[in-house]
């Protein structure tokens, strides 16, 4: 009985061949194969990709996430950036091609599923073809539990397991970035999408949990291999509304590594900073010097 066989933009994360999609396994033309789980996503992490210990975010930290994400906090985030990759990709309704973008670091899936709802809510007949990566084990079966029409994988995003130059877009949000990886990935004209949180994210959990707190945001910015297009910033105030999602939000973030959740749990409301930078870059010509 021959095998049933569907294109998919991953490679062997052995030869780098690429991965054709089967039934219940993705493999290469070397024999590599590689189970696809029952919720539908694949295993592409190889041991050599990361160190001891279970890497990424842990349950706990995952379903925290999952839980304060889902009542809407960061949905005008998520919005912002539903938009930018809109008119960053400059979306022909009527073109017959498919565009490429993958979520690296994609966490539990929310923004790069509410990124393929807004793409479908904008024309559903724009063709997609949408990837999700993350270290976490955990988070890829979180992910793809929202949508069983994008394509997750565990992998890292220092060995992306994709073709070379076939993404129109990547988004990273939160997440660590290899500046060679992404510009391998990408497509000549690809566009790379960033969110790091500015100075003023969650201060007020900052101000709650230390005596002395400081403005500490993340930078956005990327080498010499992407040309800066612009800088949008993100920036309101949410109000917690229950104890439960003032705990989500402190399990979630990395203050729950080393800080003690005393100062919030006896607090049954509480207001604080969603301050994000997105940062959109363009891969510079394939030849080009970086100088």
């Amino acid at each position: 009985m021959a095998r049933i066989m569907m294109h998919s933009i991953f490679q062997c994360p052995n030869c780098f061949k690429a991965l054709k999609q089967g039934e219940r396994q993705y493999f290469c033309s070397s024999g590599h194969s590689f189970d696809i789980a029952k919720k539908g996503y694949v295993n592409l992490l190889l041991p050599s990709h990361t160190g001891a210990g279970t890497p990424g975010d842990s349950k706990e930290m995952l379903q925290s996430r999952r839980e304060f994400l889902d009542k809407g906090y960061y949905e005008g985030f998520s919005n912002m950036l539903n938009d930018i990759v809109l008119s960053t990709l400059s979306i022909d309704k009527d073109s017959e091609e498919s565009i490429s973008i993958l979520d690296a670091g994609c966490g539990e899936g929310y923004y790069i599923c509410r990124l393929k709802n807004s793409l479908t809510d904008f024309c559903d007949s724009i063709k997609t073809d949408i990837y999700g990566v993350d270290v976490s084990k955990a988070a890829i079966h979180y992910a793809s539990g929202r949508d069983k029409g994008i394509r997750f994988a565990v992998a890292s995003n220092y060995h992306i397991p994709v073709l070379k130059g076939t993404l129109d877009c990547i988004l990273c949000s939160f997440a660590p970035r290899d500046e060679g990886e992404f510009r391998r990935i990408l497509k000549p004209k690809g566009k790379l999408i960033v969110a790091s949180p500015g100075a003023r994210h969650l201060y007020s959990i900052r101000e709650a949990l230390y005596e002395s707190p400081e403005e500490i945001g993340q930078k956005g910015t990327m080498g010499e291999g992407f040309t800066f297009l612009e800088k949008k910033k993100v920036n309101y105030e949410i109000l917690l509304k229950s104890k439960q999602d003032i705990l989500n939000l402190f399990t979630m973030t990395p203050y729950s590594r080393h800080a003690e959740t005393e100062p919030l749990e006896k607090l049954s409301e509480f207001a604080t900073e969603v301050d994000i930078n997105i940062f959109v870059y363009s891969a510079r010509p394939a030849g080009r010097s970086f100088k």
